[in-house]
């Protein structure tokens, strides 16, 4: 697969893809972006932030579970007059475009053929594992342009500006997810190497690392708060137990499912015994692909032949993959039921395309068969991303996604609860799932009485799930007893609570 080096006749198409990748995003969120779990904290969080009551959460406790990040961001939004679904629109296309431009900067960095750098760029632009992302208000898509980002930052000379914004990247890696200062310790690790032709390993090393805990304590003042408010960190959370092979294989077949175009995003139960047989099997050989690659790139004389540049954004790419990687199996075992599926381990998609695309630029291929062959298979497997990814925007812009889909939106006991008075006050045993509907104050769950109690409101009402939207599990504890249905069906009841100056407490004796 050979090309020259010629970045400036190439930089239009690279935008072109970044485009079409924006207009993936539009069509996908056209019906609104997909809602989740949690989706309605970080809308919630926003929206009592722009209303100055503090980053509460859809049950109206603080947040502690999630960084503010993107709440914030959605909170300036509402401070701007925008809806929610314009402003989570406008920051995915945004991220999307960034991504893609990103990715194609660091490939021009490393002096990647051009016909690599753009086949690497289209992938990143039309991955379906990426617009599961961008359909969805999720901390993800942020969270991926900021990595790109400080990726490429970190490969830039020494300067003070490069350090200021990297400290800022950082910081804002963490606001935006908990799991921020892992990458910004593998970003500050690379740049201290970088670095050290022009400051000296030492030196390098102490300013890098010296900005990296500097950043941490706004990191440090944010944990102390959550520990002042719940006796936990980040949130209670609970481990899964068991081996580190068992999340590391989940992970593997995750890597399977991107090769399907069939991103798999399951329940914190989630394992390898859940993905189809042909995903687990293409990621065993994706491992194994990458592998020979490496292999084959350590003892080819081509690499001495290039310049520091492409070797810098390898060795950046494979230590932020590897580094997430091993710190995510250990998180799943010993803290937190999070498994390695497409959304926990999409922040290192963009790293992993690097680092193929780095070590397949740096094979030689003499056989002019083999050449073509090679080209034919990934015109196929690229052609065969890009119209999953057309067919995803299609369907999720259609239906929606998740709580946002129109079949979750028009249920009658939805339609039901938007037809309530305004200034009521809702309480369910699915408080975020019925916040999706809701968005107009906190709905507190049975277990929050002295919340509900002091509510300001004229009328409460409980909704009561039948099961969850989701997997369907039944609900059983906590019914109030005594009030009066006034919506019932299949799927729940609407019982009326009365007026907010009565004591709440009686139905549940």
């Amino acid at each position: 697969m050979n090309g020259s080096v010629n970045y400036l006749k190439t930089r239009p198409v690279a935008v072109s893809l970044a485009l079409v990748s924006g207009v993936l995003v539009v069509i996908a969120n056209w019906s609104g972006v997909g809602w989740s779990w949690d989706t309605s904290d970080y809308v919630a969080v926003g929206m009592n932030f722009a209303n100055g009551n503090g980053l509460l959460d859809a049950t109206g406790i603080p947040m502690t579970v999630r960084p503010p990040g993107l709440s914030i961001l959605i909170g300036l939004g509402d401070l701007l007059g925008l809806s929610i679904n314009l402003t989570v629109q406008i920051l995915n296309l945004i991220c999307a475009i960034i991504t893609v431009l990103g990715t194609f900067h660091l490939l021009q960095v490393a002096k990647v053929k051009t016909n690599i750098a753009l086949s690497a760029t289209a992938l990143v632009a039309f991955s379906p594992a990426l617009l599961w992302q961008y359909s969805m208000i999720w901390s993800e898509p942020p969270f991926i342009a900021l990595v790109v980002v400080a990726m490429i930052i970190a490969l830039k000379p020494v300067s003070a500006s490069k350090f200021t914004l990297l400290f800022v990247l950082f910081v804002a890696l963490f606001f935006v997810r908990y799991v921020g200062p892992v990458f910004a310790a593998s970003i500050a690790l690379g740049t201290a190497w970088f670095d050290r032709q022009k400051l000296g390993l030492i030196k390098s090393a102490l300013t890098n690392f010296a900005i990296l805990l500097v950043s941490l304590n706004p990191v440090w003042y944010w944990l102390q708060r959550n520990q002042n408010i719940d006796g936990t960190l980040t949130g209670a959370r609970t481990p899964a137990g068991g081996s580190l092979l068992n999340p590391l294989k989940t992970f593997t077949a995750t890597l399977g499912s991107w090769v399907t175009a069939s991103p798999v995003e399951g329940g914190i139960y989630l394992s390898w015994n859940d993905y189809p047989s042909n995903t687990k099997i293409l990621g065993v050989l994706v491992l194994i692909a990458i592998g020979i690659l490496l292999v084959s790139y350590l003892f080819s004389r081509s690499r001495v032949e290039h310049s520091n540049s492409g070797s810098n954004v390898l060795l950046l790419s494979g230590t932020t993959a590897l580094i997430y990687v091993v710190f995510s199996a250990y998180r799943f075992v010993h803290f937190e039921l999070g498994p390695l599926d497409n959304r926990m381990m999409i922040p290192i998609f963009v790293p992993l395309v690097l680092v193929v695309a780095l070590l397949a630029d740096r094979i030689n291929v003499s056989s002019q068969s083999l050449r073509k062959v090679t080209i034919a298979i990934f015109a196929i497997f690229l052609g065969f991303q890009a119209l999953s990814s057309v067919d995803d925007a299609l369907r999720f812009g259609r239906e929606g996604r998740y709580w946002a889909a129109k079949a979750f939106q028009i249920q009658p006991i939805h339609e039901f609860v938007k037809d309530l008075p305004a200034d009521s006050s809702l309480m369910s045993n699915q408080p975020q799932q019925l916040f999706a509907i809701w968005q107009k104050s906190s709905v507190f769950n049975q277990y929050q009485l002295e919340l509900a109690q002091t509510a300001k409101c004229e009328n409460r009402y409980f909704v009561w799930y039948n099961s969850t939207y989701d997997d369907g599990t039944p609900n059983i504890e906590g019914q109030p007893e005594g009030a009066a249905e006034i919506f019932s069906d299949a799927s729940g009841v609407v019982l009326d609570l009365g007026s907010c100056n009565s004591d709440i407490t009686a139905f549940w004796p």
